[in-house]
C-alpha cells in the first residue's frame, strides 16, 4: 500500500500502515516509520499513543525533513498525534502523556473532538458543535499554558448515533452540519484552523453505497468547508481499500474540476470561434482547435466507468462486478510497476540506528 501511494502522482504524502501484526506493539510505531521510510520519497505520518515512542519518532521526523525547522513546526513527516477529546470534555490519560512529550518537540499539536449527536453530545448540530468547541478551546488554552509557540489546530469528525442499530454514522445530514458549523465558527470567529476529515464513511466494502457515501460527504463539504479528497477509506475509516481508492481517484476528479469553477477570458468564451462558426454549417466545434487546446483540461475522462452505448435489447447485470475487478486490477498493476525509491545508504544506517535504539529500551532489551 506505500507502493501504491508512492505510485500516485496526485498523492502529496503516504502515511503508515495503522497495524503491522508481525511487529510486537510496543514498537509497532517505530517499526511502520522505518517501512516508510525506505519505502516512499514522500512520506506521511504514523500516529502512536505511547509516550516513550515519541522521542525516537522525533528522531525520524528530523531526519526525513533533513533538519528542516519550518517543516517540523508546521508538518512534520512521521509524527502526527492527534488528541482526540471524549466527548464531554474529557482528554484520556496516555493522550496527555503523549502530548506532553510532543510539546517538548515544537510538533503541532491537532484537539480532535468526535461528537457523536444522539450519544456523548446534543442530538442537534448546534448543541453538538457547543460541545465539540468547548473541547477544542479548553484543550488548546491547557496547552498553550505548557507551549504557547507550539502551531496549535484541530479537526472535528462528527458523527450521528443511529437509534437502530447503534451504529455511529458519519455520512448523514446532520453530522457533516456539525462539522461545517465548528469550521466556520473557527475560521470566522476565533482566527483558527479548523479540519473536517471526509474519509469517514460508515460503508464497509467497495461499490455503490461506498461511492454515494464518499460522494455525498465530499460533495456537502465541497460546499462549507473545504476538498480534503481522501481515498480508500472504508469502515468508518477502519481499513484501507486499494480497489475503492481506484474509484475514489475516478470520483474525486470530478469534484475537484467542478470546484475549481469556470475561468471566464478571452480565450474561454472564444467569441470570435462562435461568430465563425454560426450553425456549424461548414464545420463544427469538435473539428476546431480551441477544442483541441483545451479538451483535456475540461473534460472529465474516467478510466473505470462505462461510456460505452448501451443495447437495451439484452440483459444487463454484473456492471457493478466489472467495475470493482476493473479498479482491481488498475491498483495492483499500478504497484507491479513501482520500483523501489533509491535510498541513500547513510540515510538508511541513521534509520537502523534509530531503530535499533528504540528496539532495545521500548523491548526492554
Amino acid at each position: 500500500m506505500i507502493r501504491l501511494g508512492n505510485a500516485l502522482p496526485c498523492v502529496k504524502a503516504v502515511n503508515a500502515p495503522l497495524i503491522c501484526g508481525e511487529f510486537d506493539p510496543r514498537i509497532e510505531t517505530i517499526e511502520s516509520s522505518r517501512l516508510l521510510l525506505l519505502n516512499t520519497d514522500k512520506p506521511g505520518w504514523v500516529g502512536t499513543s505511547s509516550a516513550a515512542e515519541v522521542k525516537y519518532l522525533a528522531e525520524l521526523a528530523r531526519l526525513a525533513v533533513g533538519n528542516n525547522h519550518q517543516r517540523l513546526r508546521t508538518e512534520p513527516p512521521i509524527f502526527v498525534a492527534a488528541y482526540c477529546t471524549t466527548s464531554p470534555l474529557k482528554i484520556d490519560s496516555r493522550s496527555c502523556e503523549v502530548l506532553e512529550e510532543a510539546l517538548k518537540h515544537g510538533f503541532p499539536v491537532n484537539f480532535a473532538p468526535m461528537p457523536i449527536l444522539g450519544a456523548t453530545a446534543p442530538v442537534t448540530p448546534a448543541g453538538a458543535a457547543i460541545v465539540a468547541a468547548a473541547e477544542i478551546l479548553g484543550s488548546i488554552t491547557a496547552a498553550s499554558l505548557v507551549n504557547p509557540d507550539v502551531y496549535y489546530f484541530s479537526t472535528s469528525i462528527a458523527g450521528e448515533m443511529d437509534m437502530k442499530t447503534t451504529r455511529i454514522c458519519y455520512s448523514t445530514p446532520a453530522a457533516i452540519l456539525t462539522d461545517a458549523v465548528l469550521h466556520q465558527l473557527f475560521r470566522y470567529r476565533y482566527g483558527l484552523v479548523h479540519n473536517v476529515d471526509p474519509g469517514y464513511v460508515e460503508a464497509k466494502v467497495p461499490g455503490l453505497e461506498a461511492a454515494f457515501m464518499k460522494t455525498y460527504r465530499q460533495m456537502a463539504f465541497g460546499s462549507t468547508v473545504s476538498l480534503p479528497l481522501p481515498i480508500g477509506a472504508l469502515d468508518n475509516a477502519a481499513v484501507f481499500s486499494p480497489t475503492q481508492a481506484m474509484i475514489d481517484l475516478e470520483i474525486n476528479e470530478a469534484i475537484y474540476k467542478f470546484a475549481r469553477g469556470t475561468e471566464v477570458n478571452t480565450e474561454t468564451c472564444a467569441v470570435d470561434l462562435i461568430n465563425e462558426l454560426v450553425f456549424c454549417e461548414r464545420r463544427t466545434y469538435l473539428e476546431s482547435e480551441h477544442t483541441l487546446a483545451h479538451f483535456r483540461g475540461v473534460g472529465w475522462r474516467p478510466k473505470l466507468l462505462d461510456r460505452t452505448t448501451c443495447d437495451h435489447a439484452r440483459p444487463t447485470g454484473g456492471e457493478d462486478e466489472k467495475l470493482l475487478a476493473e479498479a482491481d486490477r488498475a491498483w495492483r498493476k499500478l504497484v507491479a510497476a513501482q520500483e523501489p525509491p533509491a535510498i541513500e545508504p547513510a540515510f538508511a544506517r541513521e534509520i537502523e540506528r534509530i531503530v535499533a535504539a528504540a528496539r532495545k529500551e521500548l523491548r526492554g532489551g
